[in-house]
């Protein structure tokens, strides 16, 4: 058992398995009743150490024999947190929350069912955004923690399921849970898990436009991980907050590094969800900010690897669809397969997205889609591929800003449409996309700015003001040069 910890800490999986393994092997028969904690410990942690290998027939087996044989109902909630991210890791993403709704009534928390309509969802947010909006650093740190056991392994599952609702598919799931969470937090005091959920609250408020708000409400989540030492929650609040916060008000590329950290943390610690998650957030900003599309590719050649290597599905796919589309912009080649089949027995990407229904997933092949074809001039396709992703919009609880880049790429298509097709909706489309990147500019400039000019020079070259339309080229270069998008200077040139 001792060595298994110690491999475990160590990130050396395989071994620390083996070791468990073998300390399960030399128990003797009645062992569950004569060295029950014993046997509780080397079966619940070989789960959690097989979780990390991607054995997951063998986590199955494993929890089924916990879940017969532990005496109290406490005793099997370790197995089921590794049941439920396991199931979550083989995308079989219903029957992980079904799984945690089953334990968490249990523990006396019930989720509500049928879920609540959007707009209730919303009022609830709102009503803990407000409290936590208007508490400072030190009022929130000087909260009373969390006492009630129940209460805290109820967070645990909560928390557990939040990759699940919102990252994956199941959106609808997301904001009750993480408002459930904060509900319990401000009722019961704080517990490490609430890290998580208030983290999960500051990327919410994203969607509604209260990027103050949430910017002050993640920077609570990052103090309340640091007085309480939750290093077993960094991983899931650096990509809530450096992902889905920071990077709105700040450049993209100076949260890299937290990406990465949040990557090597999870690893080191075990949570191999969310440290996948962490690679592929920064995989996919490294590309929309224009990092070098060689170095990337070695780069993705390697984490796309260890995401398969480690049973992460979904989150292995999202970094294959990026390694193609950088490898044809790499090799100049106009495949374009991820939004067209390339012969009659292959499906394209989009297609097989649409139909595997996961909302998120094809709205990412969609951007990744779009920005190719429009790239590469095929502009009715990257139209098209703009109105499938908007309608996979409607089902998320957040859509995929990226920071200004979706719609900065968006009004470059309609303006390459309104050029080819003299149809008033392409110039009432990039009035829409040049609006929403003046809101954005306010916001974080780094990132928006030279968006925004591009597009307002692309504007002005259509009503054939030519004048006012080179100025905003030149003003475009200078500010994509100043804050480094490599690319899109190039687009702008």
């Amino acid at each position: 058992l001792r060595a298994g910890e110690k491999a475990m800490s160590l990130a050396t999986f395989l071994d620390s398995a083996s070791y468990l393994k073998a300390g399960i092997d030399v128990l003797r028969d009645g062992h569950w009743k004569e060295h029950y904690d014993l046997s509780l410990q080397l079966y619940s942690l070989y789960a959690e150490v097989e979780y990390c290998n991607g054995h997951f027939h063998e986590v199955g087996r494993v929890a089924g024999i916990v879940i017969k044989q532990a005496t109290v109902f406490e005793n099997k909630l370790r197995v089921y947190v590794t049941l439920i991210k396991t199931l979550a890791g083989r995308s079989m993403l219903q029957d992980a929350i079904n799984l945690g709704m089953i334990v968490l009534t249990k523990l006396g928390v019930e989720c509500p069912s049928p879920l609540l309509p959007k707009d209730i969802v919303k009022r609830d947010m709102m009503e803990v955004k407000v409290i936590l909006e208007k508490t400072t650093d030190a009022e929130f740190l000087s909260y009373r923690e969390m006492t009630d056991t129940n209460m805290i392994a109820a967070m645990k599952f909560l928390q557990i399921l939040l990759p699940s609702s919102f990252f994956l598919a199941k959106q609808q799931y997301f904001p009750i849970i993480v408002t459930q969470m904060i509900q319990l937090t401000l009722l019961h005091g704080t517990c490490k898990e609430s890290c998580v959920a208030i983290a999960g609250l500051s990327f919410l408020l994203c969607e509604y436009e209260e990027f103050k708000a949430s910017d002050h409400i993640g920077r609570l989540a990052i103090l309340l991980l640091q007085k309480l030492k939750a290093e077993e929650y960094l991983p899931t609040v650096y990509v809530l907050y450096f992902t889905g916060v920071r990077c709105w008000t700040m450049h993209v590329a100076l949260s890299f590094k937290d990406m990465l950290h949040g990557y090597k943390m999870g690893m080191k610690i075990g949570d191999i969800e969310s440290a996948m998650y962490n690679a592929s957030s920064y995989l996919m900003n490294s590309f929309y900010s224009g990092r070098s599309l060689v170095h990337l590719k070695r780069e993705l050649d390697n984490f796309e690897r260890h995401m398969f290597e480690y049973k992460q599905i979904v989150q292995g796919r999202l970094a294959s669809v990026i390694h193609q589309v950088v490898s044809n912009l790499v090799n100049s080649k106009d495949s374009l397969s991820l939004v067209v089949s390339q012969n009659m027995e292959q499906e394209g990407i989009l297609a097989q997205a649409i139909k595997g229904n996961n909302d998120s997933f094809i709205c990412h092949v969609c951007i990744l889609g779009g920005i190719e074809a429009y790239i590469f001039g095929r502009y009715e396709l990257a139209a098209d591929v703009v109105s499938k992703r908007r309608e996979a919009e409607k089902k998320l609880q957040r859509k995929l800003f990226f920071y200004g880049m979706t719609d900065f790429y968006d009004g470059l298509i309609f303006l390459a449409m309104a050029h080819k097709i003299p149809d008033a909706k392409w110039g009432l489309l990039v009035g829409k996309a040049i609006s929403k990147l003046e809101h954005f500019v306010q916001i974080g400039t780094a990132n928006c700015e030279h968006r925004l000019l591009l597009l307002q020079a692309e504007a002005k070259s259509l009503l054939g003001d030519t004048k006012d339309a080179s100025r905003d080229y030149d003003l475009a270069i200078a500010a994509a040069e100043k804050h480094r998008f490599i690319h899109e200077h190039a687009i702008a040139n």
